[in-house]
C-alpha cells in the first residue's frame, strides 16, 4: 500500500513536469507575466555575444530593421514602442508568431522594474533599433510567393529600412532578384539564413549560419556558405504572438545577424552597407580551416570586436580655398613640393616661363656692347 502511494506521487510529479515543459515550449506559451526570469535565463545568446558589454557601446539606436515575414505583434510587452506602423493592418497582427519571434531577437527590450527597460523577458541584440513589420505571408503555415516577398522588400526600402531580415525561403523569380538588386544599390543590407536557397543565394545578400551554444553548426546549408557568418541560432528563446514566448527554429539566426548589423551601423552611422558587411566578416573569429570555408563561412560573429574596431573613416582632403601652397596640414606637417624642377628640359612648357627673361638679357647685352664700342 505504501509502495502504491509512492507510485501515485511519482506519477503526479512526472505529469506536472511534462505539462509544464510542453506548455512552455508550445506556441501558446505562458504570458509575459509568468516566469519572466526563466525566459531571460534561457537566452544563452546574451552571454555568447557579450550583449551586456556590447550595449554599453551601442544598442542599434537610429536604425530601422524591416522584418519581412508574417507580421509582428506590436502589443507584446517586450516590444512595446519598438514596432513602427506597417504598410497595412496585417503587419501588426501576426498570425503564426514567426515575425514576432524575429522581432524579439532583433529588438526586444524586455520588461520589469529595471530602469533600463526591464530585466525580464526577451533582450534583443539591438534593443534600441526600430522594427518595421511587413507581412508577405499573412496566413498560418504559408510559405509566401517570391513576388510577394519582392513587394515586401520594396516596401521596406521605400519606408527607410537600413537592414532587412528575411527568414523564409521561397522560389526564385526575376522580380525578386530585381527587388534585391535595387535594395543593394540603395545601400540596404539584406540578411537571410543560409539554409534558404532564395533569397540567400542572390549576390549582395548576407547569410547567417545557425549554431548551437557550443558553436557547432548542425543545419545543412542551401548556399555555398563561404561568405556567411556563424551566429547563435539553435534553441533560441524569443517572443511569440499574444504576449507569449517560444523556441524559434534555426532561421532565427537571420534575426541575430540583423541585430548585430544594426548595432554596428548605429555606431558607424556614415558607413555603407558593404562596409558594415565587411566589418562583421573581417572581425569574425576564425573557425575550421584558415580563411572562408563551406562549414563555418567567414567565421563566427564577434560582435564586440566589430564594435571596437569600427569602420575606418576616410581622411578629409584639405580645402583648396584655405591657405596657400605652404598651408599646414593636420599635425603641423607641411606638404612637400612635387613635380618636376622648374628648369627640367624634358618639359618644354616650363621654358616658356623663362624665355622672356632670356630674350631681355640677350637684348641688354647687345645694347651694352653697342654703346661701349669705340666709334
Amino acid at each position: 500500500m505504501i509502495a502504491g502511494r509512492y507510485l501515485a506521487w511519482v506519477r503526479v510529479l512526472c505529469a506536472a513536469l511534462i505539462a509544464a515543459t510542453v506548455g512552455f515550449a508550445a506556441p501558446a506559451a505562458p504570458s509575459a507575466a509568468s516566469q519572466p526570469d526563466v525566459v531571460r535565463g534561457l537566452q544563452w545568446q546574451i552571454a555568447k555575444l557579450k550583449l551586456d558589454e556590447v550595449h554599453r557601446g551601442s544598442t542599434g539606436q537610429g536604425i530601422v530593421v524591416a522584418v519581412v515575414d508574417s507580421g509582428v505583434d506590436a502589443q507584446h510587452p517586450d516590444l512595446t514602442g519598438q514596432v513602427l506602423q506597417g504598410p497595412d493592418s496585417r503587419a501588426t497582427s501576426d498570425v503564426d508568431g514567426r515575425g514576432t519571434g524575429l522581432a524579439g531577437v532583433i529588438a526586444g527590450h524586455g520588461h520589469g522594474a529595471a530602469a533600463d527597460g526591464g530585466d525580464s523577458g526577451i533582450l534583443g541584440v539591438a534593443p534600441g533599433a526600430k522594427i518595421l513589420p511587413i507581412a508577405f505571408a499573412p496566413s498560418v503555415a504559408e510559405v509566401g510567393s517570391p513576388d510577394d516577398m519582392a513587394t515586401g522588400i520594396e516596401l521596406a526600402v521605400n519606408r527607410g529600412a537600413k537592414v532587412i531580415c528575411i527568414a523564409r525561403g521561397v522560389q526564385t523569380s526575376e522580380r525578386l532578384q530585381f527587388a534585391i538588386d535595387v535594395a543593394v544599390e540603395k545601400d540596404v543590407l539584406i540578411i537571410a539564413p543560409d539554409n534558404s536557397t532564395w533569397p540567400a543565394s542572390y549576390p549582395g545578400v548576407m547569410t547567417a549560419i545557425a549554431a548551437d551554444r557550443l558553436g557547432e553548426v548542425r543545419v545543412s546549408p542551401a548556399t555555398g556558405r563561404s561568405t556567411g557568418l556563424v551566429v547563435p541560432g539553435i534553441e533560441l528563446m524569443t517572443t511569440d504572438r499574444a504576449g507569449g514566448y517560444r523556441f524559434a527554429d534555426p532561421s532565427v539566426s537571420a534575426a541575430v545577424l540583423a541585430g548585430a548589423a544594426a548595432v554596428v551601423w548605429s555606431a558607424n552611422p556614415d558607413a555603407k552597407a558593404a562596409e558594415i558587411m565587411n566589418l562583421l566578416r573581417v572581425t569574425a573569429t576564425e573557425r575550421g580551416t584558415p580563411g572562408p570555408d563551406t562549414q563555418y563561412g567567414a567565421g563566427e560573429l564577434n560582435l564586440l570586436q566589430a564594435l571596437k574596431t569600427g569602420v575606418p573613416r576616410a581622411k578629409a582632403s584639405p580645402s583648396p580655398s584655405t591657405g596657400g601652397v605652404n598651408a599646414a596640414r593636420p599635425g603641423g606637417a607641411v606638404p612637400a613640393r612635387s613635380g618636376r624642377p622648374l628648369f627640367d628640359s624634358t618639359d618644354w612648357r616650363r621654358w616658356l616661363v623663362v624665355l622672356p627673361l632670356l630674350l631681355f638679357l640677350v637684348a641688354l647685352g647687345f645694347w651694352s656692347y653697342r654703346t661701349a664700342r669705340p666709334r
